[in-house]
């Protein structure tokens, strides 16, 4: 008995306790380390997908949203634009538009962040 007590009361001495200077330096560090993980996975999400925006072929030029997971949504194939229903299960096609809707122009801040994230993109050059 006296062994164990001897065994606990040496093993508490070898490990000294942190600081709470050390533990902030530690969480800070740690949440660095989080931040510079989900940037560079970002990075590669964009890298390795850049399908991600409108193409010249497709072009999502509005949406609406009629429900919490459904949609009316006016695509551009071909310089036509189609109207289409989409739902969680599928995808209906509606209508053909004859005449065409002009595209919404976006926020200033919007074309900023759009730059921001994507110096690249043909529709950034333009202005």
């Amino acid at each position: 008995m006296n062994a164990l007590v001897a065994l606990t009361s040496a093993s508490s001495t070898a490990f000294p306790t942190a600081s709470p200077t050390a533990d902030l330096l530690s969480m800070v560090m740690s949440l660095l380390l989080v931040l510079v993980v989900i940037i560079a996975l970002a990075f590669l999400v964009k890298k390795l997908n850049p399908n991600l925006a409108n193409s010249d072929e497709f072009k999502v030029v509005r949406s609406l949203p009629l429900g919490s997971r459904e949609r009316l949504m006016v695509i551009e194939i071909d310089n036509a634009q189609h109207l289409i229903g989409v739902t969680p299960h599928s995808i209906n096609y509606l209508h053909k538009l004859e005449t065409p809707l002009q595209e919404k122009e976006l926020p200033e801040l919007a074309k900023k962040f759009g730059k921001l994230l994507n110096p690249q993109s043909p529709s950034n050059k333009k202005n």
